[in-house]
């Protein structure tokens, strides 16, 4: 660590500080709202793949990295079990896997807007009913809508452990990829938590 402190220290002392703030484009709000969003693109694939994916433009998510609601909702989007779109999709023989969330890159999440995805890898057959399909996802977001999340305090919790316990028994990684991911955590989050705030769930608010 002496070491490492000496050589940052070095390197990176003579960087003046301008004593900007960090640049916000909060104020350029709906950046996708336009009338060409709203449309079914068909692109041909290269290899032979069916895949149906389902974009929404968010409001910036940014602010509740303690909460983390999307991380919520691709859960249970992404669910496989009894009950999940996947495996009502599965039984009719229409999809093999399913992917719901948002990258958490800048492009997919930002000040301006957050991106939620969900991706469906389609069989021969799903992709003869992706109408169908599209209209299966569309009902399970609607009742997660209808339903609330007041009574999934006990998911917010198992989601938390898991993440919890990936955390913790993490695999060391590369130092320099590390010393790359903190430095873009210093850029998002406060001090205490440039070393957790993109993992950790801290807080379950069913408001947000």
């Amino acid at each position: 660590l002496d070491t490492l402190e000496k050589w940052v220290t070095e390197i990176f002392s003579e960087i003046p500080n301008n004593g900007l703030p960090r640049p916000s484009f909060g104020h350029l709000t709906q950046p996708f709202d336009t009338p060409e969003f709203h449309k079914l693109y068909r692109v041909v694939p290269i290899r032979k793949v069916h895949s149906l994916s389902i974009t929404w433009a968010l409001p910036p998510q940014e602010q509740y990295y303690r909460v983390k609601p999307v991380h919520y909702i691709s859960w249970l989007v992404g669910h496989e079990g009894k009950g999940s779109v996947l495996s009502f999709l599965r039984k009719k023989f229409w999809a093999l896997a399913l992917y719901g969330g948002n990258g958490e890159t800048g492009f997919e999440q930002n000040s301006t807007y957050s991106i939620f995805s969900i991706s469906v890898t389609l069989t021969d057959e799903g992709y003869k009913h992706f109408y169908e399909v599209a209209h299966v996802v569309f009902q399970y977001v609607k009742m997660l809508q209808k339903r609330g999340p007041d009574k999934r305090q006990v998911i917010w919790e198992e989601i938390q452990k898991i993440e919890a316990n990936e955390f913790h028994y993490q695999e060391q990684t590369d130092p320099v990829d590390y010393v790359e991911s903190l430095c873009e955590n210093m850029q998002l989050f406060p001090k205490e938590d440039f070393l957790t705030g993109d993992q950790l769930l801290f807080e379950y608010k069913p408001e947000v």
